[in-house]
């Protein structure tokens, strides 16, 4: 009997403003049990806090210019780490739902095959105003 094969998963993540209170329920659970975060520069660091710290936390902005790597070797890392079955959170500074901040990286996880979701990492301004007058 073979071993299962271990799928791993990216989730490609907008952190928002950078408050860690607007992130959602399931965006601060998926950061908590990541295994691999690639993060982007402007990612605050109170909701890399939230990162396990067993996990492997990356900032691919400091990669990109201080190792002269390019955007290609990013979405590499990225494939591998699923490929090796680890659950891996893109986190990017904006939100990450408008199609223009995802789209070479939808093209690429596409290609490669792997198991990947664009998600709201954060509430949007309009719903977290509802949601905070709401509690009142």
């Amino acid at each position: 009997m073979h071993a299962p094969i271990m799928r791993g998963k990216i989730y490609l993540m907008g952190a928002g403003s950078g408050d860690p209170d607007l992130l959602t329920v399931e965006a601060v659970n998926l950061l908590r049990a990541a295994e691999v975060v690639l993060h982007d520069d402007a990612v605050s660091p109170e909701v890399l806090e939230l990162v396990s710290a067993s996990a492997q936390v990356r900032n691919v902005d400091k990669l990109i210019e201080n190792e002269a790597i390019s955007r290609d070797k990013v979405l590499s890392l990225l494939i591998s780490a699923a490929h090796d079955g680890r659950q891996v959170v893109r986190l990017k500074s904006e939100d990450a739902l408008l199609p223009e901040h995802v789209a070479e990286e939808i093209e690429a996880l596409t290609q490669a095959n792997v198991d990947f979701e664009v998600m709201a990492g954060a509430k949007t301004a309009l719903a977290a105003s509802a949601g905070k007058n709401a509690t009142r």
